[in-house]
């Protein structure tokens, strides 16, 4: 597979970027065979980020049907046409995504008369076993049930990695305390305490004795969610260097693209929320090439055959590449937005024509050729204390203001909404308040208009998230001490590497040769 390690040169400001990715995703109708698919998705995510997900599905002629809660955001796209139709299932979050729960969905189908499904796309981890269960059902393409239940269940993707040969590390799973006071005394420490499912670093901890992952232990215990004895986890050892973030699309087994970038993890802390993405990267090239080429064995010895797959995984000087998890799914985030602008491709588009069973080769084709020296950075406004989320609209507006026209600013995306309580970096895993895409002809200037929004939201958090306790902010608050970013910062200009002492290196990856572009700060 051919992979990228070159940004996209046209400078686009945010609204030219969402046009663009608009023009980009359109199906045309011969490719659909003159009519409109209907797809099925499970979950709708959070509006501030999905909503653009459906309505571009709905600009492009896609009739879907979404299976959700009760209650649901989603159901407000209906009368706007941008959603066919909205399926409840009452507990469907809670659910245990059972062969009885997918009967129950089929039955609702049913009596929603919802007629032919010619995919089930689901973006998100919640429910993707029930997903999957479903599409079978429906005779639609999907992955495996069983490799899905691998992926999501990580005492059963360890084994399988284990089996295949591909991975042996210190890694246990047990249930109750017994158990746990039984391996603490058998793993290597520094370790990592985690439940075997979930995503997003839920519940996730580092420890460095038998004595704190009991403590730990007691402590997730307490809250409902894993209380029961039937729920599983991990005690494994920490493994100690670079992460990153691996993009695969595969459709009918083959490996068709990959991408790798940096991802940064919180540092100092027990905790393993994400700090930002970075593209590309900078490891060396023999350590990228050894970590992707050890993900496809991995996806492969774990049955997965079809559509845009996200993995996180770590490179041990020792040990090798580490999968930390595998995703079914595309990664979220920031994910989309660097693929277009990092290759011309949208994997949202690409993710579901796979599971159309429609060729994605001339999606893959048309990527951006030619090499370009800009990187790019994402990164997340995180408050430093806990808290209830207030003027979200307005603060993030602002924040927009205060940055527009900005060339190098690609996104500025909020991720929660007003009312949510929030965790500060200081009182355990930290909530992503705002997401930021910026570029740069160099990674550190990538990074250095990165910080400079980040630090310009983090200045004003106090009007953003409300200590309780505290009066609320008025509106007007939170927009009052934004500066445009001409005032704060010298105006960017072009950057060419002979004027800024940089020196230019060309690497060969598999067939594709591109020159990167290296700061000599």
């Amino acid at each position: 597979p051919r992979q990228r390690v070159a940004l996209a040169s046209a400078q686009r400001t945010e609204f030219e970027f969402c046009e663009h990715v608009n023009n980009m995703l359109a199906m045309p109708s011969s490719s659909l065979d003159h009519s409109p698919p209907t797809v099925m998705v499970f979950g709708c995510g959070i509006e501030a980020t999905s909503r653009a997900t459906f309505e571009i599905m709905a600009q492009n002629g896609v009739r879907t049907v979404v299976v959700a809660h009760e209650g649901a955001w989603v159901t407000s796209l209906v009368p706007l046409g941008i959603v066919n139709k909205v399926v409840t299932v009452p507990g469907l979050w809670d659910a245990a995504q059972t062969e009885e729960l997918a009967n129950c969905v089929m039955q609702k189908l049913e009596d929603a008369e919802v007629g032919h499904v010619d995919a089930v796309y689901n973006l998100y981890y919640h429910y993707l076993l029930l997903a999957a269960r479903v599409a079978e059902k429906l005779g639609c393409i999907t992955n495996p049930v069983d490799a899905i239940e691998t992926c999501i269940v990580k005492s059963k993707a360890r084994m399988a990695l284990k089996v295949a040969g591909l991975e042996s590390w210190c890694s246990f799973s047990f249930r109750t305390m017994s158990e746990l006071e039984h391996i603490a005394s058998l793993v290597k420490y520094p370790a990592v305490l985690k439940p075997s499912e979930f995503a997003g670093s839920f519940g996730v901890v580092k420890v460095t004795s038998a004595h704190e992952a009991i403590t730990h232990f007691l402590e997730l215990k307490a809250d409902n969610w894993c209380a029961s004895d039937q729920f599983e986890f991990i005690l494994e050892e920490y493994i100690d260097g670079p992460e990153f973030g691996v993009e695969i699309i595969m459709q009918d087994g083959r490996i068709l693209f990959y991408s790798i970038m940096d991802a940064g993890k919180q540092k100092d802390s027990i905790y393993f929320q994400g700090t930002g993405r970075s593209f590309p990267s900078s490891q060396p090239m023999s350590i990228q090439e050894t970590t992707v080429l050890h993900c496809i064995a991995a996806v492969k010895a774990l049955g997965l055959t079809t559509g845009v797959l996200d993995i996180d995984v770590r490179y041990s000087d020792s040990l090798g590449p580490r999968i930390i998890e595998v995703n079914p799914r595309m990664g979220g985030g920031s994910i989309e937005i660097i693929h277009e602008l990092a290759h011309g491709i949208s994997l949202t588009q690409i993710g579901l024509k796979t599971f159309l069973g429609l060729d994605v080769s001339e999606d893959l084709a048309s990527m951006l050729e030619g090499s370009h020296s800009e990187c790019l950075e994402a990164g997340w406004v995180m408050s430093p204390h806990s808290g209830e989320v207030q003027n979200m609209s307005l603060f993030a507006q602002s924040l927009k203001l205060a940055f527009a026209g900005h060339p190098n600013i690609k996104s500025i995306t909020p991720l929660a909404n007003d009312g949510k309580i929030v965790v500060g970096y200081t009182g355990g895993l930290p909530t992503c308040l705002i997401q930021v895409i910026t570029s740069g002809s160099s990674k550190s200037l990538a990074l250095q208009h990165l910080r400079l929004v980040l630090q310009t939201a983090e200045q004003n958090l106090a009007s953003l998230v409300r200590v309780p306790g505290t009066v609320a902010a008025p509106h007007q608050t939170c927009s009052m001490s934004f500066r445009s970013w001409r005032s704060i910062s010298p105006r960017p200009r072009p950057c060419h590497a002979a004027q800024r002492g940089a020196k230019a290196h060309t690497i060969t990856c598999g067939r594709f040769r591109v020159s990167r572009i290296e700061s000599a700060n």
